[in-house]
């Protein structure tokens, strides 16, 4: 991918013509800018395309390699937001309509026994039959204030006395870097015979 400057895009994206040429933008930009809100433009009337379906009006339209085009997909879903992530209140309001849809064409059938089936899937997705979580406070946590101190006895350990002392002289019992010769006896293993001969 070529390397854009997306702050440059961003403020781009929603100026006309007559501005960006202003602003003596490149003619390059000003093209990605038509291909970019072309695509956008696009996927607002058909949501249900997928990343290939895009890449292919891309081509087809402004007539672009495959690679231009998806580095163009990539600035959309950057700049303009990516129309295929939805979120659970989207969703929600969606499987509502459905439902309701549903449960007027069962009315309408005498089909009661589906209307209390679908009134209950209702209740399961709004979460009506559960009680609202309660909003969290942050605003009355009051953080815990730390002091550092070097007395063991804050955590219940008796203090040892001199114990800076014990430590100097551990580190120069044990800091000696000089090889000693260890004395070592050299053991011979004994081969014995096989009993089986």
């Amino acid at each position: 991918m070529l390397p854009v400057n997306l702050d440059e895009y961003s403020r781009y994206v929603t100026l006309d013509d007559a501005e960006l040429r202003q602003l003596r933008v490149a003619e390059g930009v000003l093209l990605r800018l038509h291909r970019i809100r072309g695509m956008y433009a696009y996927w607002l009337q058909f949501p249900s395309k997928v990343d290939n379906d895009l890449v292919q009006y891309d081509m087809a339209m402004f007539k672009v390699s495959r690679s231009l085009a998806y580095e163009d997909l990539h600035l959309v879903k950057v700049l303009l937001g990516n129309l295929q992530q939805t979120t659970k209140e989207f969703m929600r309001w969606k499987i509502n309509k459905s439902l309701e849809q549903d449960i007027a064409a069962a009315r309408r059938a005498c089909d009661f026994r589906s209307v209390a089936a679908l009134s209950k899937v209702l209740v399961a997705n709004n979460r009506t039959d559960k009680d609202d979580e309660p909003d969290l406070e942050f605003d009355k946590i009051v953080p815990q204030n730390f002091e550092p101190t070097d007395d063991p006895t804050v955590l219940g350990i008796e203090r040892i006395p001199d114990l800076r002392g014990k430590i100097r002289a551990l580190y120069k019992r044990y800091s000696n870097t000089m090889i000693q010769d260890a004395d070592f006896e050299e053991i011979k293993e004994e081969i014995k015979p096989d009993e089986d001969e």
